[in-house]
């Protein structure tokens, strides 16, 4: 059996090629990009979203722990809470929630 060659220069634009797009879901949430503490207050007093106090309500019901951490952030144009629970046996999990109704929009 012969052992065909290829041209490197083919080998190399078929890696570039491989690995310079990555491949990503057509149903894709757009990124999420969180607020400072001064952005946060402002769309809290503005009436954009809930208090941090209600979300953390909110995810604690969808993931019953102790909230380490909770943070608002824009994805696409609305406004979501990302608060960071965990359980009594250490498991965390992470609820995004829509930052106006409170409503889970996922955990993981």
């Amino acid at each position: 059996m012969a052992m065909m060659l290829l041209d490197p220069n083919v080998a190399i634009l078929a890696l570039v090629t491989a690995t310079a797009s990555p491949v990503e879901p057509v149903d894709a949430a757009p990124p999420i990009a969180c607020l400072s503490a001064q952005e946060t207050r402002e769309a809290v007093s503005d009436g954009k979203v809930m208090q941090p106090a209600v979300a953390s309500r909110h995810a604690r019901e969808a993931a019953p722990g102790e909230v380490l951490r909770i943070r608002l952030c824009r994805q696409g144009d609305e406004f979501v809470y990302v608060v960071t629970t965990m359980k009594r046996d250490g498991r965390v999990a992470r609820v995004t929630l829509d930052g106006a109704s409170g409503k889970v929009a996922d955990i993981r």
